[in-house]
């Protein structure tokens, strides 16, 4: 697709607990690192799904880029400044790739040049102390990337779906009877027994799937060895997910990129906590490629190869 990640953030959780604090800071880092103001950006994505106070109007992209200051009132600005565009595109841990997706539509148009993507989740209530909890699994934090035009042959290829029949495996919502005049800070997450299993065989079936596409082969034809100098940025629907995932590929266990450092699972935010913890330790070095995969509840899958750029003597960046 030619896009590129030209800078990423990610925002740990806090005493604020709220989802759309994690969301703009991380989408302010992220321009800070990139040389970048607010009024360089065309279109912002949030891909968060558990938000504040389980707000459902206005969309949490809006309030995200108002609390940025992205052309907070562009009508108004003077030299006729650009306008931008901001929504909420939800589908779990697959969201930033259906993001990725969406941005490649707007930057092949001309229509951005920019485009930022956020996420973040927290508990309704909150309260951080409940988040990555047995009955709230996932993190309270965020994170952000800038997604914009890169060189031929760099960048994201196509998005590879896959999605398996029967239940959603996982399942959150609002009880409301049982939640009452409560029902802004309640929420209820429910995960079959046997969902991290099928969730597993569904990360290995897609990682196959997109590694045979992108190399013009069969399943049959993507051995251990199609992995070679490929970094596997995988969502963390358990803490060993990962290391699982590698050793079903036949791969060694740091072949996966483990996130570090947060309490629960990093759900929407997991591929940008996973890529930038390796930009900072290092991981990308002695690579050629990520390949970026997540599988939320549906259950579906989204995975893409990403072509990095060499910037040195065994060193890669994105």
């Amino acid at each position: 697709m030619g896009v590129v990640i030209s800078s990423t953030a990610l925002s740990p959780a806090d005493d604020t607990g709220s989802a759309i604090g994690y969301a703009a800071r991380a989408g302010g880092d992220c321009l800070t690192r990139a040389g970048l103001t607010p009024a360089d950006v065309d279109v912002l994505i949030n891909v968060g799904v558990y938000r504040d106070s389980n707000v459902s109007e206005p969309s949490v992209a809006a309030l995200v880029q108002k609390r940025i200051g992205i052309h907070p009132d562009y009508a108004h600005e003077p030299g006729g400044a650009r306008t931008a565009f901001s929504f909420d595109l939800m589908n779990g841990a697959c969201g930033v790739l259906n993001a990725v997706q969406t941005a490649d539509a707007l930057l092949a148009t001309g229509s951005a040049e920019r485009v930022l993507v956020v996420s973040a989740d927290t508990h309704p209530s909150m309260d951080p102390a409940r988040a990555g909890s047995p009955a709230f699994p996932y993190a309270s934090a965020g994170a952000a990337l800038l997604l914009q035009r890169g060189d031929d042959g760099l960048g994201f290829g196509r998005v590879h779906h896959r999605a398996l029949p029967g239940p959603h495996g996982v399942n959150g919502y609002l009880p409301v009877a049982e939640a009452g005049p409560q029902g802004r800070s309640a929420i209820a997450v429910d995960r079959d027994a046997d969902a991290p299993e099928r969730m597993l065989d569904l990360a290995v079936d897609t990682a196959l799937d997109c590694l045979a596409a992108e190399y013009g082969t069969d399943r049959a034809g993507v051995t251990p060895a199609a992995f070679d100098r490929t970094l596997l940025i995988t969502s963390q629907p358990s803490p060993d997910f990962a290391a699982s995932l590698a050793k079903r590929l036949g791969l060694p266990a740091d072949a996966a990129v483990t996130v570090e450092g947060v309490r629960g699972d990093p759900h929407t935010s997991a591929l940008a906590y996973g890529l930038r913890q390796a930009q900072d330790t290092g991981r990308l070095d002695g690579h050629d490629r990520v390949l970026f995969l997540a599988v939320g509840a549906g259950l579906t899958s989204a995975a893409s190869l990403y072509r990095l750029r060499r910037t040195g003597e065994g060193t890669a960046a994105c």
